[in-house]
């Protein structure tokens, strides 16, 4: 009898795992459940020009039906996994059992929420699926004002396609700076004079008062928003897991390679959180595809994948702003400035060594710079401050 894995979760990890299983030769079975009844697809462009219509949703997915059924992965869309019976290796749809040898949680997770009065609740929207996108495109054919609760990456990026769509648009930030959690503050007053200068409202380092009467006020300023945007982090889709009984917190605790608490289940993408790597879920589309690339490896017996830097990335405005390695305050930085192409990096080095880049429409820094923070380069730095010499120039 051939081996099979499930996959619970037919997002972009989970996808990805599938594809990775058949590319690297893995010869079993592959079942992959997914509760949305849309083919598996990328996120990134659903807060940006998806919203706008700029782009149709069939560019988003990553795996047809038809390319699923060349590939032998049994696609089931519309299909929820109910349980996950361990004792007996099987897990229990509403499309009834499966076995399995090996199982893959990748099932994501959802918009966390605030509390909102009536008056707020049906204006409300999030951003995670493909509905959430479309039903935020409609609103924003009518509305003039958007509130958006989170100065974070998603919050960022949806004020952005506000602004876009012609809308006033406030941005509601407790923190006392713009993507405070995972970003330096360098790049935090970059994206505040990007949105400032771009007819962004930001109201950072107070919590917004939100009102009965469907107003929200912050030190002074009151308006009363025809679209709110909650964009303040998300919630994994863990309990299955734990149902399951595996270690759970917020995210399916996982080791280096996604391995869990029991040797048959891995778990990737947003649902998975790394204790090794400081007790963090990742969630990036870098992490999805490389977290699924692991697990694939791992299951067909191929070498480890080669360690990269983190790597993320954004769209807002007509800006391409990227992050690679690690940026961390107190690093020694280094600017550099390109007027001609309006562009501008940060580079973040220890002991002259280079262990992180944050770039501004310019992504040949980021790729000049992806190996040399893999080996921690020293550096010159006169010569990193010269936007005309090349990155790779600038070693010693």
């Amino acid at each position: 009898m051939k081996p099979s894995v499930v996959i619970i979760g037919a997002g972009q990890a989970g996808a990805a795992a599938a594809i990775k299983l058949r590319s690297y030769g893995y010869e079993g079975t592959i079942t992959l459940f997914g509760e949305e009844r849309h083919a598996p697809y990328e996120r990134p462009e659903l807060s940006k020009a998806y919203a706008l219509g700029a782009v149709d949703f069939g560019t988003l997915v990553m795996l047809t039906p038809d390319k699923a059924k060349e590939m032998s992965i049994d696609l089931r869309l519309g299909t929820r996994v109910v349980a996950v019976e361990r004792d007996k290796m099987q897990v229990e749809t509403t499309d009834g059992p499966f076995p399995y040898d090996h199982l893959i949680f990748a099932t994501g997770g959802a918009a966390r929420r605030i509390p909102l009065p009536d008056s707020l609740n049906r204006k409300a929207h999030t951003l995670r699926t493909r509905e959430d996108a479309d039903h935020l495109g409609t609103a924003l054919k009518t509305a003039k004002t958007a509130a958006v609760i989170g100065g974070g990456w998603l919050g960022l990026e949806a004020a952005a396609t506000c602004r876009k769509a012609g809308l006033e648009v406030h941005v509601y930030e407790t923190a006392q700076r713009l993507c405070a959690r995972v970003a330096p503050p360098w790049l935090s007053d970059v994206l505040s004079k990007m949105h400032v200068t771009h007819g962004v409202t930001l109201h950072v380092g107070a919590a917004p008062d939100i009102r009965e009467d469907g107003t929200i006020s912050s030190k002074g300023s009151t308006i009363m928003p025809d679209v709110v945007i909650t964009a303040i982090g998300m919630i994994a889709h863990d309990t299955l897991a734990k149902e399951a009984g595996l270690a759970c917190a917020d995210g399916i605790i996982v080791a280096d390679k996604g391995e869990t608490t029991d040797k048959a289940i891995f778990a990737i993408g947003d649902c998975a959180r790394y204790p090794h790597l400081g007790d963090l879920r990742r969630e990036s589309w870098q992490n999805a595809n490389q977290s699924a690339d692991d697990v694939a490896r791992l299951l067909t017996g191929q070498e480890a994948r080669p360690i990269e830097p983190d790597w993320f990335w954004s769209n807002q405005f007509e800006y391409n702003i990227q992050m690679l390695g690690t940026c961390q305050d107190g690093d020694e930085t280094v600017i550099r400035i390109n007027d001609q192409e309006e562009s501008q990096s940060c580079f973040f080095l220890q002991h002259g060594c280079l262990k992180g880049c944050i770039s501004i429409n310019a992504p040949r820094d980021i790729g000049m710079s992806r190996g040399m923070i893999a080996k921690g380069q020293k550096m010159d730095l006169a010569k990193l401050t010269d936007a005309s010499i090349p990155v790779r120039s600038c070693a010693t």
